[in-house]
């Protein structure tokens, strides 16, 4: 027992109360990124759920306050680096939560792919359409990845300081060309409709289709939590950045979408689906060339703030697994000048840029983003689904005091109908290929990851003992 807790004691940390919680919301905004994510969303919708692609947005957002609900519940009891991973770990035992932090890490890793590679793709094609420059994106993309690891490696505080200036910058790019598309009437007037069920194209069948996109569009929002150790007062400040997060980011996709609806006109909505650069389109019609002059800008702002972000909190699960013992050791060092943990921050940036070399050199960057956003969607949907199931049962067995029927029961179950929902839409047989193998290919990532967790058990009983108890710091 001596020489477990000396074990414990000697393990590394992050330095703490590096962020209070203004700051981390803003980081949490800057990891979703809504202008990236309504900017290559839109024209889908649009072709989807049609008219009413603000509702849309809006049940997303409802579906997403579950998870929330969750995080925030998990995060006043146990707040922890490891976050999702450490309440289903708690919750249903370490051989879950092994399996579940190698199934996620690597989710994390493909859903991040999609950001890196259109930093290249967005800038290449704004240097070809304003300047007749034609840089590769493959090079544009490796030099923002190289800018990106020396940010966050200085520390969270330098690398998340860049992420909220650029979210700032996104947010009132966003909110200017959405007011004043609205405050001009739209094309043809504004309308209720898009906010009705019955205006959803295709009805409930087409909304399920556009759902997984919706849902892909709010992750990030649970980057508050992998931050835990370096938040000042994370038992208070965690939930609160959560929700505030979650409703700015929520007013933006929806006010946003709504405005590109209206700017295009109910009677346009194809011609809004067919377009390749739908804000770019917005911008020009109601401001001007000055207009798509910012919108080039803040898609640029937006992809590195949300990787920067998203490096930030995604790669502190790897370090968590790699501290205590779950993954190989090395994964949890920690930079002795900055205080960061460098070779997971590294080996994140690094295996997601060796991922869009070897399979999306040869691609054009918006089919990868699309391609692997959707693979790298299903193990995060499948993380919020367990979190969801754990919190009951974890409230009732370890605090059955402040056990509450409708946080604690009522609202995940909600949310677990919902994600499930979602991941139907993912999973469903009859997609197009490559969409048809993603299934497969995640089921083998959570089988191999199963495997690996009763290898690792089998190989040091004492792993599962010490994950049992550090996972929850």
């Amino acid at each position: 027992m001596r020489v477990a807790q000396l074990a414990v004691a000697e393990k590394p940390s992050l330095r703490k109360g590096q962020i209070g919680l203004l700051h981390m919301i803003i980081a949490t905004l800057a990891n979703v990124g809504p202008a990236q994510g309504i900017f290559f969303s839109i024209a889908f919708l649009a072709s989807t759920t049609g008219e009413a692609s603000p509702l849309g947005m809006l049940v997303a957002a409802v579906a997403i306050l579950t998870v929330g609900n969750t995080l925030t519940a998990f995060s006043r009891e146990i707040p922890s680096a490891g976050s999702f991973i450490t309440f289903v770990s708690r919750t249903f035992g370490a051989y879950v939560g092994i399996a579940l932090a190698v199934t996620v890490s690597i989710g994390y890793i493909l859903a991040i792919t999609p950001i890196i590679i259109e930093i290249g793709g967005w800038v290449s094609a704004v240097l070809q359409q304003n300047f007749h420059l034609a840089v590769p994106w493959q090079l544009i993309t490796i030099a923002g990845s190289v800018l990106i690891a020396y940010l966050v490696v200085r520390g969270i505080k330098v690398s998340s300081s860049w992420a909220v200036g650029l979210f700032f910058t996104e947010a009132i790019v966003l909110l200017l060309l959405s007011v004043v598309i609205l405050f001009k009437g739209g094309a043809a007037g504004l309308h209720i409709g898009p906010f009705l069920p019955n205006h959803i194209s295709g009805g409930l069948k087409s909304l399920g289709l556009a759902f997984p996109l919706l849902v892909f569009s709010f992750v990030g929002f649970e980057n508050s939590g992998p931050l835990a150790e370096e938040v000042i007062h994370p038992r208070k400040n965690i939930p609160r950045a959560v929700f505030f997060a979650i409703f700015i980011v929520a007013v933006l996709y929806v006010l946003s979408t709504y405005a590109a609806i209206e700017g295009y006109g109910s009677a346009h909505l194809q011609t809004l689906a067919n377009d390749p650069a739908p804000f770019n389109t917005l911008a020009q019609r109601y401001l001007g060339s000055f207009g798509v002059f910012l919108i080039d800008i803040v898609g640029f702002t937006s992809l590195v703030a949300c990787t920067i972000a998203a490096a930030n909190s995604q790669s502190r699960i790897i370090f968590h697994a790699g501290r205590e013992g779950l993954i190989p050791h090395y994964f949890g060092r920690v930079n002795k000048r900055y205080g960061t943990p460098h070779v997971a921050l590294l080996t994140y940036l690094i295996v997601a840029l060796g991922l869009i070399i070897i399979i999306g050199w040869n691609m054009q960057p918006m089919t990868f983003y699309a391609e692997m956003g959707s693979l790298g969607t299903i193990p995060i949907v499948l993380m919020y689904l367990l979190a969801n199931i754990a919190l009951p049962f974890y409230m009732w067995k370890n605090n059955r005091s402040q056990f509450s029927v409708w946080t604690h029961g009522m609202v995940p179950l909600i949310g677990l109908l919902v994600l499930l929902w979602s991941l139907w839409g993912l999973v469903q047989p009859g997609q197009p290929s490559p969409y048809n193998t993603f299934p497969y290919i995640v089921l083998g990532i959570v089988v191999f990851s199963y495997l690996y967790a009763l290898w690792l058990g089998r190989k040091d009983r004492s792993v599962l003992d010490v994950a049992a108890q550090t996972l929850a710091d």
